[in-house]
């Protein structure tokens, strides 16, 4: 039987391929080339080698286009890790990494990621105390990168030092558009450094210097540069203590620009002088539409100037004034009122609408007193009841009575209340807001008035009878100390020459003279003979051991005797010093020294 042959080339053949080696093939290329994947492998292999736990939001989110991971903690170690895989990523356009704790150190990693990668054009590291060493590396960063358009640097503790690394940035890079430096520590001569670079930059349209210490020098230097500028738009300078001269500078910058149309001053100490000034600019500015002055101490008068100024400018382009906690007049309303029908596109954000108070100049006590203690005394001087007049006041005999009716009562009966008081009065009587007082509200006021009345009693009582025990404990210290006197007769004698030289060091006057009476001093203390064998003249004869407290006892009861003397004749110390000092006069007699001494 023949052999059946088999052709054996195919399975010999070294061009052979099957369907599973195409597929595992395709499989190795694709991992070869996956930058996700690459940038996983990376991420975990430095993660591995610094001892950090791989953060699970960073590896789901590699191939979106926004990265948030503010609050992390990552600190300068994790942000290394990140920084290494983020080198090779093509994905994401946005990276938010605020308040990680970088540090300077990690500035520098972030910054030699910049570097590299040009697909990232928007990232906010605020808060993460780079400090100078990242001020640095950020401005060297800034030169070379040609992809960010946004950077948020923000409360990193940036110096005025670290400010001349963003000034050569700013005239170097031709890209960014925005940049944010609030919250550091620039005074003025970071100022002067931020005026050069935004006098040579021509991309820059937003930029943020709130929150700094710029004063006055600092923003005029940052007007110089303004003035030079083509394309800044968006300016924030509150928050810089810059006053009436720094407003003063740049309304002459807003009189001139035609290209800023957002600008922030609020809070930097700027009265209605410097509001004045920011109204003549304006008066003839076509381009600036937000202006914030809010928390500035303009005034009534500043306020309405700048109202009246957007009115008188056909071409103004404001639509936001903002005066927040700032008080405007009725006067002001009325012409917003107009000025709104004449162009509804402009608001205003104000604070509360305030009165002429000009009637209390000449009486700044008014404001002192309470309207209901002053419609009490109309009642107890005039010999009548409340209800009495309350009835006077509702002409309709009903149980209630209209603001606008007890108004009239009250300066109908000429009660001496001026118009801020009777509003203070209604509002406090009209609790509930219904515009209705009842006689009921009025009772209530009074009895309010009462324990008002009888809690001050209480405490003017409380504050007698205090001061009672502190006269007490006085006198009784006084006694104490003049027993220890008569038992301690050389103490007494070493205490009367110290004393002395006290009084002998500062300069003689009436107080001490007559002082020196009361001790019974006819010649200096000094000679008194106190001496005994192998003691020196004029010192004591025993050095006791409680001679300096008993100094500090009787000399801090003494001086508070005498003060009280001077500040009331009346006090139950004052009449001490004189029994005091007859003892120890007894106590030296009886020492063997003359007791006149």
């Amino acid at each position: 039987m023949a052999t059946p042959e088999f052709d054996n080339d195919l399975g010999d053949s070294d061009d052979y391929e099957t369907d599973l080696e195409l597929e595992e093939s395709e499989v190795v290329l694709q991992q070869e080339y996956d930058p996700v994947s690459e940038m996983t492998r990376r991420y975990r292999s430095v993660c591995r080698r610094m001892g950090v736990v791989p953060a699970s939001t960073f590896l789901r989110h590699l191939a979106d286009r926004e990265l948030n991971m503010d609050h992390y903690g990552l600190g300068p170690v994790g942000t290394k890790c990140i920084a290494t895989a983020l080198k090779i990523n093509t994905f994401i356009e946005s990276l938010s990494l605020e308040d990680n704790w970088m540090t300077g150190e990690g500035g520098v990693y972030m910054a030699d990621m910049l570097k590299e990668n040009p697909n990232i054009t928007d990232i906010s590291l605020a808060n993460n105390r780079l400090c100078s060493e990242g001020a640095e590396a950020m401005g060297d960063m800034l030169v070379e990168n040609r992809s960010l358009r946004t950077i948020n640097l923000s409360e990193n503790k940036f110096s005025d030092r670290d400010a001349m690394f963003f000034a050569g940035a700013m005239q170097s890079n031709r890209h960014l558009e925005e940049l944010n430096l609030s919250g550091n520590e620039f005074s003025e001569v970071g100022g002067g450094f931020m005026g050069a670079g935004i006098g040579a930059n021509e991309t820059l349209t937003i930029l943020n210097l709130s929150w700094n210490h710029l004063r006055q020098k600092g923003v005029f230097a940052l007007c110089r540069g303004i003035r030079s500028n083509n394309t800044l738009q968006w300016l924030d300078v509150s928050w810089n203590g810059f006053d009436d001269e720094g407003a003063s500078g740049l309304a002459t910058v807003l009189k001139y620009n035609e290209v800023l149309t957002y600008l922030d001053l609020t809070n930097n100490r700027i009265s209605a002088k410097g509001a004045m000034k920011m109204a003549k600019a304006l008066f003839v500015n076509k381009t600036l539409q937000t202006l914030r002055l809010g928390k500035n101490p303009i005034g009534m008068d500043g306020s309405l100037q700048l109202l009246k100024a957007v009115r008188g400018n056909e071409q103004s382009g404001m639509h936001v004034l903002d005066l927040t906690d700032v008080l405007l007049s009725q006067e002001f309303l009325d012409l917003y009122t107009v000025v709104r029908q004449e162009r509804p596109h402009f608001s205003v954000t104000h604070g509360g609408v305030g009165q002429d108070l000009g009637w209390v100049v000449g009486d700044i006590k008014k404001l002192r007193r309470d309207p209901m203690q002053v419609f009490q005394d109309y009642i107890w001087q005039n010999h009548t009841r409340v209800i009495t007049v309350f009835q006077s006041f509702n002409r309709e005999d009903g149980d209630k009575v209209t603001r606008e009716a007890f108004k009239r009562g009250i300066k109908g009966a000429k009660i001496p209340l001026s118009p801020y008081e009777i509003e203070h009065m209604l509002d406090k009587l009209d609790s509930d807001g219904d515009g209705m007082i009842s006689y009921g509200d009025v009772m209530a006021g009074q009895k309010e008035l009462f324990k008002k009345k009888r809690e001050e009693e209480w405490k003017k009582y409380t504050e007698v009878l205090e001061e009672r025990r502190r006269r007490r404990q006085v006198k009784e210290k006084l006694e104490g100390a003049m027993d220890v006197l008569d038992k301690e007769p050389r103490t007494a004698e070493a205490w009367i020459r110290a004393l002395h030289r006290m009084k002998v060091k500062q300069a003689p006057s009436r107080s001490s003279t007559r002082s020196g009476s009361r001790l019974g001093l006819s010649r200096p203390a000094s000679r008194v003979s106190s001496t005994q064998p192998g003691t020196a003249e004029g010192t004591p004869r025993e050095p006791l051991e409680r001679a300096p407290q008993l100094m500090s006892v009787v000399g801090s009861v003494w001086k508070r005797a005498h003060r009280n003397e001077r500040s009331s004749t009346a006090s139950p110390v004052s009449d001490q010093p004189r029994p005091m000092l007859s003892r120890a006069g007894s106590a030296a007699s009886r020492a063997g020294a003359d007791p006149r001494t």
